[in-house]
């Protein structure tokens, strides 16, 4: 077994230099560092701390052979800020990051990476959801950091599409490992699975059809089964400290809560932590003291003889394992802002400390979790004086930090839609500016809190959708202040193309949150959809009078005036965009279709090519790359680059639509027709796709289909500068089937919209 294989040997070889802060720094054996964080593991999952059914072997092994912390407490319920603190060593107030999505790490911050990539060490991190990409700032200090989510795959917003397999991450991670393993490395592996929806691979979906959550525990205990027998292989596994922690818990369904975020019970809050190092006297205990996330920096730093510099909130517990100390005597502070921030409702803060949890809320909480471990007995109310008390270690939990603003990142249309897909929707800053003691007890929202959650994942199912928008409007019913519900029913109907409906629904999200980023860009997108260019200009205009810095939206607005041919302001708008953000890939993008459009095709290829090198599935790109080889004369090449763009995002409607008029010049008549059926499937609100393709058909002496896709077409945009044609092609219809008025009429009509269109 591989457990406690080779750590005999090292321990022999190597003496204790133990004091009472921990291993003495003079002469600590140059020891290799392999972190593995569990997304989303409740303690109680794993055998080693009471899980029956043998579901998790590895890493009840790893903990027989190493130190298991019993009480480890993570700072926050969310992946992003629990991670920040991990690798800070400091709490949530202290280093900024309060929410996934939107907030990032600061670079002023020195995370655990960055300590040991200055201390020598090859570091690499390999992740399994999108919430820890790179650009959230969590990658500082790493050599080698595995993220690249292939969002082209992406069927529409499930959140199998933006998670990574626990297997393909060891994948990663182990071929990594094996080119650094005669250097001296820091590994992080995250694996993301026991997250929401559980869908545990074979034969783990069948062993737990019942229990997929410990499914998905269990298939992630296979995975770092392997990382650690690698190291067995390799020799490596006796001068390798191996980290197991948990980032946050799962409440399944306990106190109302089914997944997390929410709320700050136990459930959530303890997570598994335990380590195995290659160290004399530290093998197969248990630490039953309360122990943090914030500690875990700390511990590892002190193991491999690296200083721990600047202030933090974590400290070193290695003389509890090593036994020089029989208690830290600290307390844990941990909270969740995901309800002040997604809905309006009050933030939740807890400290624990001891046998004892206080949690902070409009009605507080307080449990003694020895006594009563799934906190069922509220206290507060008979024992007031040890509420207070804890009350007032947790103000100072909060006065110890920084204080500061939020650290918060605009983040681009497509970000916002991938973070969504995770149900991450949020308004990612505070979204009320009503005093704290009038915000709503989150225990008093738990069922909306549900509803939302399921009217979500209604809207991801097209055929659930109508389901999902009746949950919303139950919700509105009876919550109005909630911003949210307000957006997404915004965005249901801007889908459907009820652009009316649409607009009062983001009106009402904005009269509660004016400067609400979201609601004024989807505003001005629907009037963009409508073809009303002048409106959805003011609405990017707004939104930049809020936050001039908002690169996204300065190049959202700059791709609306190229397309509408004010390229001079539009290259005017391109060029603040780059002075602000010169990696932007998108606005490299959309100043590459400027340049085609200014004839300059070498320098629109070369801004479009370098936005690819940036981003591989970045949309448009394909489609420029398409127009350029069109305007060269270059047919196939176009053809290629149209189908590029297809095959990474299957409802790119325009690009099936060019790439139908190509078949037409090539006297591809089938291939043409499937095109501009394609376009239409993809898009059908595309009014001039229904009137080239009403065309095709008559061409084609089928009638019937010409008219009816004419009529659809005159439906959608009966004023639009292709509606002349679907006129002429009803005409035409007509009289080729002797209905002579109506052909009179019909052409009549067209010719009276075509001379009104002419300058």
């Amino acid at each position: 077994m591989w457990a406690g294989a080779g750590v005999a040997v090292l321990v022999a070889a190597i003496a204790m230099w133990v004091r009472p802060s921990g291993l003495a720094r003079r002469a600590t054996p140059d020891f290799n560092v392999l972190l593995i964080t569990l997304d989303t593991t409740r303690a109680d999952s794993l055998g080693a701390y009471g899980a029956p059914d043998g579901a998790t072997p590895n890493l009840d092994r790893l903990a027989r052979s190493g130190v298991v912390f019993d009480e480890a407490i993570t700072a926050a319920p969310l992946t992003l800020p629990a991670h920040s603190s991990l690798f800070t060593a400091k709490y949530p107030p202290r280093h900024g990051v309060r929410d996934n999505g939107g907030f990032v790490l600061d670079g002023g911050e020195t995370t655990l990476a960055e300590r040991l990539k200055n201390a020598g060490f090859q570091t690499g991190g390999f992740v399994g959801a999108y919430v820890l990409d790179r650009r959230w700032g969590i990658a500082q200090g790493f050599d080698t950091y595995f993220d690249d989510f292939d969002f082209a795959k992406a069927k529409g917003s499930a959140l199998a599409s933006v998670e990574r397999p626990a297997n393909e991450v060891a994948d990663h991670a182990l071929a990594w490992l094996d080119s650094v393993a005669s250097s001296r490395f820091f590994g992080w592996v995250h694996f993301y699975d026991a997250h929401s929806p559980y869908d545990p691979p074979e034969p783990y979906r069948t062993r737990f059809a019942d229990r997929p959550y410990e499914g998905e525990v269990s298939f992630v205990d296979s995975q770092l089964g392997r990382l650690v027998a690698f190291l067995e292989r390799r020799h490596l596994l006796e001068k390798t400290i191996v980290v197991a922690i948990g980032d946050h818990g799962e409440s399944l369904g306990e106190h109302g809560e089914s997944t997390h975020g929410f709320f700050v019970y136990r459930s959530v809050l303890r997570v598994p932590f335990t380590i195995l190092a290659p160290v004399e006297g530290m093998h197969g205990k248990r630490i039953a003291n309360t122990v943090r996330s914030v500690d875990l920096t700390p511990t590892l730093l002190d193991l491999v003889g690296v200083p721990m510099t600047g202030p933090v909130d974590g400290r070193s517990l290695v003389p509890l394992m090593t036994g020089a100390s029989r208690d830290l005597d600290v307390d844990a502070y941990s909270e969740a802002m995901y309800p002040r921030y997604h809905f309006g409702w009050s933030e939740l803060r807890s400290i624990t400390a001891g046998r004892y949890h206080y949690i902070n809320a409009p009605r507080p909480e307080l449990y003694d979790i020895l006594q009563d471990p799934a906190e069922a007995h509220n206290l507060y109310a008979t024992r007031r004086t040890l509420a207070d008390r804890m009350a007032e270690s947790l103000r100072s939990v909060e006065t110890r930090s920084d204080g500061g603003a939020p650290r918060t990142e605009d983040v681009d249309p497509d970000v916002r839609a991938r973070l969504a897909a995770l149900g991450y929707v949020g308004t990612f800053v505070t979204a009320s500016a009503a005093p704290d003691s009038m915000l709503a007890d989150p225990k008093d929202k738990i069922d909306l809190f549900n509803l939302m959650t399921d009217a979500r994942e209604k809207l991801q199912d097209e055929h659930e959708a109508a389901e999902g928008i009746a949950m919303l409007q139950r919700v509105a019913a009876k919550d109005p202040q909630v911003i949210d519900v307000w957006l997404l029913l915004g965005n249901e109907y801007a889908k459907e193309g009820q652009y009316q409906k649409a607009l009062a629904q983001f009106r009402r999200a904005l009269e509660l949150k004016p400067d609400y980023d979201l609601a004024l860009r989807n505003m001005a997108n629907v009037y963009r959809d409508m073809g009303r260019p002048g409106d959805a200009i003011a609405g990017y205009e707004r939104l930049l009078s809020i936050d001039r810095n908002n690169v996204q939206a300065r190049q959202e607005l700059a791709q609306l005036l190229l397309d509408i041919g004010r390229l001079p302001d539009a290259e005017r708008e391109l060029e603040a965009v780059l002075r602000q953000d010169s990696h932007l890939a998108a606005a490299h993008n959309t100043l590459g279709a400027l340049r085609l459009k200014q004839g300059q095709l070498d320098a629109g290829e070369q801004e479009i090519r370098a936005a690819l090198t940036q981003r591989a599935d970045l949309p448009l790109a394909h489609f420029n790359l398409a127009l350029a080889a069109e305007q060269r004369g270059d047919t196939k090449g176009a053809i290629a680059e149209y189908r590029s763009e297809i095959d990474q995002h299957p409802n790119s409607y325009m690009a099936e639509f060019n790439l139908g008029k190509l078949y037409e010049r090539l006297g591809d008549q089938g291939s043409q027709l499937e095109a501009y059926e394609a376009a239409i499937k993809s898009n059908p609100r595309f009014a001039e796709g229904h009137f080239f393709l009403a065309k095709l058909y008559l061409d084609r002496h089928e009638f019937a289909r010409a008219v009816d896709l004419a009529r659809r077409g005159l439906d959608l945009a009966p004023e639009s500068e292709w509606a002349p044609l679907g006129h002429f092609v009803l005409s035409d219809a007509y009289a080729a089937t002797g209905q002579r008025d109506r052909s009179s009429a019909e052409a009549a009509e067209g010719r009276r919209l075509a001379a009104r269109a002419r300058p």
